[in-house]
């Protein structure tokens, strides 16, 4: 493996490693941590030149930067039905809402 192949394959373990612990200082209600973890991923991902993962991407609030975790700080709906269906996430810290559409399988 290349050394930029290294590099990046690190940057990637350590993404994973502050999500899980931005989403555990999150649970235990440590939200000024879970933010320093989560601007530290962004950081991370800049320097390494890498796309943060859909599914991490998604759990981070760009707005306040803590995980977002149903129940805890997310509220999720789903909203309007066929062609135009989508799930409507809101932080619960500080409102911000992003909506993530459905694509509709024709039977």
């Amino acid at each position: 493996m290349s050394k930029k192949g290294i590099v990046k394959d690190l940057a990637r373990q350590r993404i994973r490693w502050l999500f899980n612990l931005a989403a555990e200082e999150t649970r235990k209600g440590r939200y000024e941590r879970a933010k320093r973890y989560t601007e530290l991923i962004m950081k991370i991902a800049e320097k390494g030149n890498i796309k943060i993962p859909r599914l991490i991407k998604r759990s981070i609030c760009l707005n306040c930067g803590v995980v977002l975790i149903p129940g805890i700080t997310l509220s999720i709906r789903l909203r309007g039905e066929g062609r135009g269906s989508h799930v409507v996430a809101r932080c619960m810290l500080c409102g911000w809402i992003k909506r993530y559409y459905i694509k509709v399988r024709r039977t």
